[in-house]
This record gives C-alpha cells, structure tokens and sequence, in this order.
C-alpha cells in the first residue's frame, strides 16, 4: 500500500499540500465559514477589510460573528480517524522505514522543538516550535519549555490572540472580502461530471452550489482540505478544552508579565492562503475529490511527527517510498510561499527582539528545520542554535 505507484502519485501531492497549508495557518481554519456567510449575502458590496492594530488583540469585541446559513456538516466517527503514515510505513515496511529514517535524519534541524538562541553580546533566548491546536499533545507543554517561558521578559508568536473575539473578528473581515468572487461561476472551469463531484464534496463539507459557485478558489480548496474534526469549533461540538497552544503560550505570558509581540499581521496570514491562482486551487479540488488519501491522515502523520519532535522528517518523505501516499516534492511551491517567504519576514521581525535578550519565540514547528528554515536563518545572522529538547 505504502508503495503505490503511478497516477495516484501527483493527487497525493496537492490533497497533501492543502492540508499542510491550513495545517501551517490553523487560525484561518477556525475562520472558513466566513467567506460562505458573505457570499450568502452577495447583492450588497462588500466593506473594506481593516488593517491590523498592533495590541488589538487585547480588547474583546462583542460584536457577533457573521450567521452561517448552513448548519454545521455532520461530523462522522470514521471521519476522525487519521492513519499516522510514517507509523503506517514503520510496521508494513521495515526495510523502507529504515531508509526513511536514515534520509530524514539528514534534514538540518529536523528533530526538536526548543531551541536556545545565543550571540551578539545578549542574554540567551528560546525558539519553540508550536502546532496551532487545541490537541492535548500540542499544549501539554514539557517542563522546559514553561522554565524558558517563564525567563522571557518578551514573547512573540505568529498572530497574538488569533483566538480572540477581536481577532477573530479581523481575519473573518479579511476572508469575507477577500473569498468573495462577485462575478461567481467559481467552477465553471471544471468539465462537468468533476464539477458536480466537487460541488457534491463542498456539500458535505457545508458550503452548498449556489454559494460556491460566489466564493475564490482558493477557498474551496482549503474548505476540501480540512477535516471537519480539526480546530476549537469541532472542539466545542465536542464539549472538551478550545484554548490552542498559541493561546496558552499568550495567556502564559500575560499571567507573568511579558510584554507580547506579533511576528505577522492578519493580513499577511490571509494573503498567504488567496496568492494561490485559480488553476492551481481547481486542480487541488480536483484530485482532492478523487485520490482516496484523507486531510485526517495528514493530520495524524504530522501529530504523529510533532508529539516525537521529529517535524522535520515531513521534508524527508518523498521519493519512491511515498510515491502515491505523499510526496513533499510535489508541492514545493507551498513551502515557498507558506512557509519559507514567511519564515525570511518573522527572521526580520523576530532579529530586534532576539537583540534585547529574554525572548520567547514562538512559530508553527514545520518554519525550524531544513535549510531555509528558522534556525539557518539566524545562524546565518551570526547568532548560536542549539537544541535544548
């Protein structure tokens, strides 16, 4: 199974590259129901999206969010059970695991998740590797990573209070204007018997045909790339804890009297996700509607990954192991723009926080390792790296 070859191959690729995306910005995840709630209303011209305000994320907002005039889709036992791939190849092919294994211990930085920063004549600071999650094994914290939290005197994270009403607020804003198609006819490239699978899909996901056919692209695609048992929102059907490991890691902050900093702007987060051009969010849709790999099998082989702080080996798993089940190569384009175009604009922002000394920084785990990754990045700026777990 694990080798599977041939057509299967590409399909694999793209279904897996939205996954990652929405897995990489797991704030917009809580968010992709705004765009339809809009579209829903269309008639009436769109408002201009606000531009971020530094600190807003500290005052609530009572405002409601915008009403969904569907309800929320069924979420199936069977649905929530992700296969762990890489556990999947361990026990069905030793030989190839072993080999895998070998590859991905090459990758830079590939294994652990805290990281001390030192050099340039200021006191050491700490580089974390988060999940935007609120699964247990993304904010059951180890103890040394709470010690190197609670030495900062500054925290910084990729959007601070992206679960607060007032963020919250913002980005669906910013995704209303910017998932909105006022001409529609959003799928009118697809030839028709695919375009009523994928509008049969986007039903079952919660977004029915008229409305999607008023929505961007790459909307749709993020939508069928999601589990519906992903995010607080599925949390909250659930009854158990919401609060994500950004989250935490604020409150944390705040309880203790750091000052909290931003790495990026709502914006930012939300134009990463609608740079993807038509053909490619179409295409997406289409191999997402007919490969058979879940985005719950993304989603367990990268928990799988994070709770062994071996995120890293997600970079390795390509080539004819993982022809047909998953394949890194095929979707280079993501990590350029989802992961390393970030990562180069966090470095610049993150280098006069590190200058101060006592900081606690805090990113998405898959922006440490590999060449281009957070870690080189500063290595390369003349600060010391090194793992502390």
């Amino acid at each position: 199974m694990v080798e599977r070859r041939g057509i299967a191959r590409p399909r694999a690729r793209l279904v897996a590259a939205l996954a990652v995306a929405s897995l990489i910005l797991g704030s917009f995840a809580d968010l992709v129901r705004a765009g339809e709630a809009r579209a829903s209303q269309s008639g009436g011209e769109i408002p201009a999206a606000p531009a971020a305000q530094p600190g807003s994320w500290r005052t609530d907002d009572a405002s409601p969010p915008p009403e969904q005039t569907q309800a929320p889709p069924v979420i199936r036992a069977a649905d929530c059970v992700g296969v762990d791939l890489v556990q999947a190849l361990q026990t069905r092919d030793a030989a190839n695991f072993e080999r895998f294994e070998t590859s991905a211990r090459t990758i830079a930085n590939g294994q652990g998740l805290l990281w001390r920063v030192e050099g340039r004549g200021a006191k050491a600071s700490y580089l974390f590797g988060t999940m935007h999650s609120s699964e247990a094994v993304a904010k059951s914290f180890d103890e040394l990573v709470l010690r190197a939290l609670q030495r900062s005197r500054v925290v910084a994270t990729e959007l601070p209070g992206a679960s607060t009403r007032k963020v919250a607020a913002e980005l669906r804003r910013l995704v209303a204007a910017r998932s909105f198609r006022p001409g529609g006819n959003s799928l009118d490239a697809l030839p028709e018997p695919l375009r009523d699978e994928v509008e049969a899909k986007l039903s079952d996901a919660g977004v029915p045909p008229q409305v999607a056919e008023q929505l961007q692209p790459w909307y749709l695609a993020l939508t069928l790339s999601r589990s519906n048992c992903a995010g607080p929102a599925a949390g909250a059907r659930a009854g158990v804890d919401t609060e994500t490991a950004d989250a935490r890691i604020e409150r944390l902050a705040v309880e203790k009297g750091a000052a909290l900093v931003a790495l990026e702007s709502p914006v930012e987060q939300v134009d990463a996700l609608a740079s993807i051009p038509d053909d490619v969010a179409l295409r997406m849709m289409r191999e997402a509607t007919e490969t058979g790999l879940r985005p719950a099998d993304i989603e367990s082989t990268i928990t799988g990954l994070y709770s062994t702080r071996r995120i890293g080996y997600l970079l390795a798993m390509r080539g004819p192991i993982w022809a047909g089940v998953f394949d890194v190569d095929g979707y280079a384009d993501f990590i350029s723009a989802f992961i390393t175009r970030r990562n180069v604009t966090m470095i610049q922002r993150a280098l006069p926080i590190l200058q101060g000394g006592e900081a606690f920084i805090a990113v998405g785990a898959l922006h440490l390792p590999g060449d281009a990754g957070m870690i080189e990045l500063l290595r390369r700026q003349g600060y010391s790296v090194s793992r502390i777990w």
